[in-house]
């Protein structure tokens, strides 16, 4: 039995959860392990080892992902909380098409977001003509170098509403008819549902007030115990990008 904090535990289990949902569509990719870095303080979720998840139309391989996330234990150290992410897709040896990625302590960029591999002239004209009024316009606008739209980066809900891995794979499968897609859908909607009912958990836990208005208007008599200190909604978590 895990103790609360227990974070080789849980990120034992995530690499679990990701394996087998990533099998329903590529049974033969190598599974995810929890790979512990800086002392056990960090668990590195990654394929192991890291060839990237293949994805099939008609028969040949088409589209690769390589999928890494950083775990760490959240502010109260009890929950697995994810420090930072990276889903590229690749349709090649060379640079990703696009990835999601996801940092933690995101200061100048948001939390999670897009970036786009490509190059196209209306873009690189505009990121030219950068402002300076925030720091990465202004170091854009004084760059000399062709501009390239991959480092935009498209904001994807934050925090606790972005894109899960599911939810990139099922795009796949609709925009490129991945082979073998019709039993996949289930596995990918059920691990979708576990991603989530955990980030629900996660964004319970930021803000705890909305949380009890909503149980209260569905009948939960919601009460804290004698002595428990009031949870503080996080603010400053609710307003970040």
């Amino acid at each position: 039995m895990s103790e609360p904090g227990d974070l080789e535990f849980q990120a034992t289990q995530f690499a679990a959860e990701f394996t087998e949902t990533v099998s329903a569509i590529a049974p033969k990719c190598h599974p995810f392990k929890a790979l512990a870095v800086k002392g056990g303080l960090r668990f590195a979720v990654r394929q192991d080892p890291a060839d990237g998840i293949p994805l099939s139309v008609n028969n040949e391989p088409l589209i690769h992902l390589k999928v890494e996330y950083w775990c760490c234990l959240d502010g109260v150290g009890k929950h697995m909380a994810i420090e930072k992410s990276k889903i590229a897709v690749y349709a090649g040896p060379a640079e990703p098409l696009f990835r999601y990625e996801y940092v933690r302590d995101a200061q100048q960029i948001p939390a999670a977001h897009l970036q786009l591999h490509a190059h196209r002239d209306a873009f690189t004209a505009l990121m030219v003509r950068a402002g300076k009024g925030t720091k990465r316009g202004a170091r854009r606008a004084d760059s000399t170098r062709v501009q390239a739209i991959s480092e935009l980066h498209f904001p994807v809900g934050g925090h606790r509403f972005r894109p899960s891995l599911e939810d990139i794979l099922e795009m796949l499968i609709d925009e490129f008819g991945v082979d073998d897609a019709a039993t996949a859908k289930a596995a990918l909607a059920e691990g979708r549902m576990q991603w989530r009912r955990t980030q629900t958990k996660a964004a319970v836990r930021d803000d705890p007030e909305s949380a009890i208005e909503v149980l209260e208007s569905l009948g939960y008599d919601v009460t804290l115990p004698a002595g428990h200190p009031e949870p503080p909604v996080r603010f400053e978590r609710l307003r970040q990008g």
